[in-house]
């Protein structure tokens, strides 16, 4: 039985993220220091935005775990979130600070965090391999890890030729993304390659910003979309046709030049463009992230996710 004397789960609040990112880099630092990894850097601002956005969106699925002194001060030691998106419940992120481990309280989260009734959603999450009591405690439930995700991180080098887009096949920018993502054309896309639309993602990644591409067929419809920015994250990335995921991947890099390295989270499935990005000069970093669903929900063949903490 989880030992929750003294602590409370509530609601998180704004007040409560900076709590929240203290106990997320002190949670991968719990693993990772004995292995010898880089110490995090004391703040990561994308990890921040992350929260803020899950936070804005799925404010009843964001939860914390808070423990009371016996001054009667409180902590923040764990907090997790997750987002609905359709069909789909998506467990973003659950930490719990090293000190307190090993007495329930992520599980005591996940439990009052879960959709009832479960049997119609589609539960998925992303988690390091190197969490092994994480991955288990997702299992049973049924989120089994099913695909690695690898971090390409570098830029191609000089004169790589990546596969190019396919004739017929033309890249542009999209001029008014705003307009680009309230209208329909967007929404029917995501509903055709993930089976859900969501504008709320599609805000918060222009709002990074990162650039915005479109990729239309000779008939002006819609085969593809991608997105880029200036700090170098890259993705998400859907197309209608696998074939064509290296060629946006090679635009993107080529049409957005970042102020240092790139970084895009390629699904394994993916194998053909992962091959072709290590070729181009970027590295693999980091662990693996392992994806795992109860069901089948999107075709990673097609799709670049946002990041391991958001579809």
């Amino acid at each position: 039985m989880p030992d929750l004397s003294g602590v409370e789960i509530r609601r998180a609040t704004e007040a409560d993220l900076l709590d929240c990112h203290r106990v997320w880099r002190n949670g991968i630092i719990g693993y990772t220091r004995p292995l010898g990894f880089p110490e995090l850097p004391e703040d990561n601002p994308g990890v921040r935005r992350l929260h803020a956005h899950a936070l804005s969106t799925d404010p009843g699925r964001f939860l914390v775990a808070e423990l009371t002194n016996h001054a009667g001060e409180g902590r923040v030691v764990a907090f997790g979130s997750a987002v609905d998106r359709g069909p789909l419940w998506f467990l973003s992120m659950l930490f719990v600070e090293p000190g307190e481990q090993a007495r329930g309280l992520g599980r005591a989260l996940l439990e009052r965090m879960l959709p009832m009734p479960l049997d119609e959603r589609v539960l998925a999450t992303c988690t390091d391999s190197a969490q092994p009591i994480s991955n288990g405690l997702y299992a049973t439930l049924g989120i089994v890890p099913r695909m690695p995700m690898f971090s390409l991180v570098g830029r191609p080098s000089p004169g790589f030729e990546w596969p190019g887009l396919p004739d017929g096949v033309t890249a542009e920018r999209v001029a008014d993304p705003v307009a680009w993502r309230e209208g329909g054309e967007l929404a029917a896309f995501d509903r055709f390659i993930l089976g859900f639309e969501h504008p709320q993602d599609h805000r918060f990644i222009q709002d990074e910003p990162r650039r915005a591409f479109a990729y239309r067929g000779t008939d002006g419809r819609l085969v593809g979309y991608g997105y880029a920015g200036e700090i170098g994250r890259v993705g998400p990335i859907a197309v209608a046709d696998p074939a064509l995921l290296a060629p946006v991947l090679g635009h993107l890099l080529a049409a957005v030049e970042p102020r240092g390295a790139s970084a895009v989270w390629l699904p394994g499935a993916t194998d053909d463009v992962i091959a072709t990005a290590i070729r181009s000069g970027l590295r693999i970093e980091g662990f693996p992230i392992l994806a795992g669903w109860t069901k089948p929900f999107a075709d990673f063949t097609r799709y670049v996710p946002i990041s391991p903490g958001l579809v």
